[in-house]
């Protein structure tokens, strides 16, 4: 059958509104959690787009994402009515541009600067954001090659992760942490790392590396292998996120204090948020949230490495200060912005932030004496069930631990468990969806019966709904798109650093006036940077903009802004 018959049979937007009402208010762990009255929305929330998928990936990426922003207009819809008595009239969400969601850190664009690949900073911008690489993870091919998919002694695939410093995993393998062949080609480069891991039975490498070394590293699971394993059983429990009440003598029911933007067209103007995370998937969270007009102070460290060229995609509509939390002083400045805010989202590995104080319950506990509760928020890789909660983990990680990139190798037509990244980071962008619908739940909660809340969130939560609620296309489906871009075969020591510009250059070629329309992006200024950015507008359009989805303040690096809240909540820079 070719494509023109598969329309008839197959739709990616009937398929998203479908997802909506099974996946997700149909879906006994996850239904019962949202506010009451939120899915009534539903019938109100459209899906356009052209009927078959443009991605060459199996699973259904596109229908994730737009279902999940279609569940996001839903809480906010519902939230608009509760907290300002407006009915909103509607929303449309086009899957094609919904396609873009989780690209949008490869795909914008400064005029007049060039990007060398799509993870680096233009060279103009080098000097407008500071580098955070403290560990040089890329300065070589060989060091971007420690993170990697590869076949271990025992027949099994193993991800390997430097975790933004390779030197621990290179050690851990027992190979010199520079390149002692000074390789010109990814293949002379992974040739030793890969010898090196296929010396070692897998269960040895996870020992080594979660246990012994620290690092991000999984075992590739298929989904059938990990719902079985202790850990995805004492998960199964969990879609997206959980949310929990902590009650808190003295807290009663409460929204957050306006602002002079505070309105149904800004929803969440008014509500401040600390930022205590970096990557992708957790910052994600906060610039959902300041789309929908909060702000945002992100927190980080002079100490401590951080991926820059994230910066400029995830920083929207966020100030950004530097606090030492091994000084007092720092402590001190934390907790200020703490007390004055009503959200606090921390994306470090488990328990790193517990031994300043700034746990999740410890924040909980700072703010116990006050009128109002806080939303606390915590992100991690593999979930906050089970033996493996401790482990540090990524996106990668993630999608080899749940068998998402197991069965992207098989629908390859790869054998024997070869296990390949699905190129994109779904998974963090899709964790940060659900991290706003799992807040928006919490402030809800808190406005109706006061208290404190803590929301978990993690890559694995997503993880889990995609492969149980969402699924791959149809074997007919699947092999139209993969032919329409070539059957290219990836193989599973194909990291993303070597597939994600090959694969945009693909969709650009063969579905680049479907899934790179010019109506899909606009050009944003970022006062702080003194640029303009092309970038993806939001996905969501609500009808007549009555709910208007943009940012406070423009994109930026670490440590531009200062320590504090400042009284204009539309300030660009905190001086």
């Amino acid at each position: 059958m070719g494509s023109v018959g598969l329309t008839d049979t197959y739709s990616v937007p009937k398929e998203s509104k479908t997802i909506l009402e099974s996946g997700i208010f149909n879906n006994p762990k996850l239904g019962p959690l949202l506010p009451p009255g939120t899915s009534s929305f539903a019938n109100k929330v459209k899906f356009t787009g052209n009927s078959l998928p443009s991605l060459p990936i199996n699973w259904r990426f596109a229908e994730s994402s737009a279902a999940l922003k279609g569940l996001e207009a839903c809480v906010v819809a519902n939230l608009v009515k509760k907290k300002y008595g407006v009915d909103i009239s509607g929303a449309t969400i086009n899957t094609d541009h919904a396609s873009l969601f989780s690209m949008s850190t490869l795909v914008w664009s400064v005029p007049g600067f060039k990007k060398d690949s799509p993870l680096e900073l233009p060279k103009e911008l080098r000097s407008l954001i500071p580098d955070y690489g403290f560990h040089n993870m890329a300065s070589s091919i060989y060091r971007a090659s420690a993170t990697n998919i590869h076949e271990t002694k025992d027949g099994k695939y193993f991800h390997i992760h430097s975790s933004l410093n390779p030197n621990p995993t290179l050690e851990a393998l027992g190979l010199p942490t520079e390149d002692p062949n000074d390789s010109k080609t990814w293949e002379d480069a992974m040739s030793t790392i890969k010898a090196a891991v296929k010396s070692k039975n897998a269960d040895e490498l996870q020992i080594l590396m979660s246990d012994q070394y620290k690092q991000a590293g999984q075992i590739c699971e298929t989904v059938e292998s990990f719902r079985a394993s202790e850990h995805g059983k004492a998960n199964e429990h969990v879609a997206l996120f959980e949310c929990h009440d902590v009650p808190v003598e003295g807290q009663g029911p409460s929204w957050w204090p306006d602002s002079a933007q505070t309105s149904a067209e800004r929803p969440l103007a008014g509500l401040k948020v600390v930022d205590l995370t970096r990557i992708i998937a957790a910052p994600a969270v906060t610039r959902g949230l300041a789309e929908l007009g909060a702000s945002v102070m992100r927190v980080t460290s002079p100490n401590i490495c951080d991926y820059s060229a994230l910066h400029v995609d995830l920083s929207w509509g966020k100030w950004s200060c530097s606090l030492d939390l091994k000084t007092e002083e720092g402590r001190q400045k934390l907790k200020g912005l703490i007390l004055e805010a009503d959200v606090v989202l921390q994306g470090y590995r488990p328990g790193v932030l517990d031994k300043y104080g700034f746990g999740q319950q410890g924040i909980i506990d700072l703010c116990k004496d006050r009128r109002r509760g806080i939303v606390s928020a915590r992100e991690n890789c593999y979930g906050w069930n089970g033996p493996w909660v401790y482990r540090s983990g990524w996106q990668q990680i993630s999608d080899a631990c749940c068998g998402v990139s197991e069965r992207f190798g098989r629908a390859m037509g790869l054998k024997n468990g070869e296990a390949v990244t699905p190129v994109f980071p779904n998974s963090d962008y899709c964790t940060g969806l659900a991290g706003v619908i799992g807040i928006i739940t919490a402030l809800m909660r808190r406005a109706e019966k006061g208290g404190s809340y803590k929301v978990d969130l993690s890559l694995n939560y997503y993880s889990q709904w995609l492969t149980e609620s969402v699924g791959e296309y149809p074997e007919e489906v699947w092999q139209d798109v993969w032919q329409r871009n070539g059957r290219k075969v990836w193989r599973s020591h194909h990291n993303m650093t070597q597939t994600l510009g090959p694969f945009v250059q693909m969709i650009k070629k063969n579905s680049g006036d479907v899934v790179f329309n010019p109506d899909f992006f606009e050009t944003r200024e970022t006062k702080a940077l003194g640029i303009n950015i092309n970038t993806i507008k939001p996905i969501v359009k609500f009808d007549n903009d009555e709910v208007r989805l943009a940012y406070n303040v423009g994109t930026r690096g670490n440590g531009k802004d200062q320590p504090r809240w400042p009284q204009d909540l539309m300030v660009e820079v905190v001086s």
